[in-house]
């Protein structure tokens, strides 16, 4: 099949790498393949309307925020949707479209830097993968700019969404938004303290059940996030919390 052809990339000799993404064992992609799995028919829609990218560990994870946003549709709690990092707007239209297909009465409050892309690292980045030369680190934080008109043009079939440009927590200071209570976050920032700070703005606005969905817990490249996450679960003390074996997390209030 060509789709999973794709995915795999050139036959190698190196049989270890076709183990690590032997797609062809999972039933998802067979069904896509065929035009039969709504998520990866979502995943990749999003994709072409937003011009973003692809990996296998990327699906996995907006999986698990497609998945979280199909139960706060269908079973609840009630409340906004927000989303802490859009870059392109990947995530933020497949999440969208989803809602709006469900006929989601809500708001979707959106916050990124845009052209600033990353924020500065601080020490608790900069421990193992994480501890980039000031190269890297330049390169890193630029490959994060996005375009905000082209993310909002993206977004226009989206009327509840609302873009919010600058860096976290500053860009919270928006009117309505310190009132609102929320099902459902996800925080793709990358590092600790944008993730540290939207955890303490968002979580104690979540109603009883609602999710968090954190993108880059156990990155080796952005140690950071994991460390914000942990030292802000060890006082939080939430009624459940599950890591993914491919990285992300998710905390249910």
């Amino acid at each position: 099949m060509r789709f999973i052809r794709r995915l795999l990339g050139p036959k190698k000799k190196n049989e270890a790498r076709k183990r690590v993404v032997d797609v062809e064992r999972i039933d998802r992609y067979v069904r896509h393949a065929e035009g039969k799995d709504a998520y990866l028919s979502a995943y990749f829609e999003a994709m072409r309307n937003t011009g973003s990218n692809d990996n296998i560990f990327k699906q996995n994870r907006f999986f698990t925020l497609y998945q979280m946003a199909s139960r706060v549709l269908a079973q609840g709690p009630a409340g906004d949707v927000a989303e802490c990092g859009c870059w392109r707007g990947h995530s933020t239209y497949m999440v969208a479209n989803l809602l709006k297909a469900g006929g989601w009465p809500g708001h979707f409050w959106v916050f990124d830097s845009f052209e600033g892309g990353l924020s500065d690292k601080t020490p608790k980045d900069r421990t193992g993968r994480g501890d980039t030369s000031p190269e890297a680190t330049r390169n890193q934080k630029e490959s994060f700019f996005s375009d905000y008109d082209a993310v909002k043009a993206s977004l226009a079939p989206f009327p509840f969404v609302s873009l919010h440009k600058g860096w976290i927590p500053a860009s919270f200071d928006v009117p309505g938004l310190a009132e609102s209570r929320f099902a459902l976050v996800h925080i793709d920032v990358d590092l600790y303290e944008p993730t540290r700070d939207s955890l303490e703005f968002f979580y104690p606005r979540m109603n009883p059940g609602g999710i968090i969905v954190i993108d880059d817990y156990g990155s080796a490249l952005f140690p950071g996030s994991k460390t914000a996450v942990d030292e802000y679960l060890a006082k939080a003390k939430p009624a459940f919390f599950l890591e993914s074996h491919l990285m992300g997390a998710v905390i249910v209030v």
